[in-house]
């Protein structure tokens, strides 16, 4: 049940990048996953809402198992608020759906310099930057609505709304529950704020194609699940 490939999205450049995730990442996870790369890759004086900031999506080590309460998914930066390391934490079915597309961390980082807002439509091949400025002042519930339309009903979608957008420092990333609604808030410290500065309105997550993550020792774990 190993999450092995890190997602890289670069709003500067408008590029994506895999990584293999190091070793020394393997039995790190949400929270701890999202601290260890703010502390190694974020300069401590950077402004929240600047582009050597970066907000960090980090499912727990078990994600994409079928092991209960394993789906939450961690959003890790530099908080807007608070000016230093912070971590919020939703449920929904966005960090499953990681899980089983193998990403430890998707990592958001630059600044577009044109002004637009994106889509990043994240699938088992990797990670693709859309345009969205068609939803620009939209609310979360319509984003997700038109998004699930326009990529299946079964995607997943992390989004913001017009709050951040605009930069609010206590706007919140809103995620999916399992009917397909915008129900669950990455709400501490501000992240939709820092998702605004990258210029992104939603990130889709399409695990189509893939399985539930698998235990090496199949027989102990269904025991230890009854």
């Amino acid at each position: 049940m190993t999450q092995e490939r890190i997602l890289r999205l670069d709003m500067t450049s408008l590029k994506t990048t895999v990584e293999d995730s190091p070793d020394e990442y393997k039995w790190l996870g949400g929270r701890g996953m999202t601290a260890r790369i703010l502390n190694r890759e974020v300069p401590p004086n950077c402004h929240p809402l600047g582009k050597y900031n970066k907000l960090i999506f980090a499912p727990g080590l078990l994600a994409g198992s079928r092991f209960p309460s394993s789906g939450r998914l961690s959003v890790g930066f530099k908080s807007p608020l608070t000016s230093g390391i912070k971590e919020s934490n939703a449920g929904g079915t966005s960090g499953q759906k990681l899980g089983r597309l193998g990403i430890k961390a998707i990592i958001c980082e630059g600044q577009p310099s044109d002004g637009n807002l994106y889509i990043i439509k994240v699938d088992k091949n990797g990670a693709t930057i859309l345009p969205a400025n068609n939803l620009a002042g939209l609310t979360n519930y319509t984003v997700a609505k038109e998004l699930r339309a326009a990529h299946g009903e079964s995607v997943s979608v992390l989004t913001i709304g017009p709050t951040g957008e605009r930069k609010a420092s206590m706007a919140t990333i809103a995620s999916t529950d399992m009917d397909g609604l915008p129900s669950r808030q990455f709400a501490r410290g501000g992240p939709g704020a820092v998702m605004g500065s990258k210029g992104i309105k939603a990130i889709v997550i399409d695990d189509t194609g893939t399985k539930p993550a698998s235990a090496k020792r199949g027989q102990r774990f269904r025991e230890l699940l009854k």
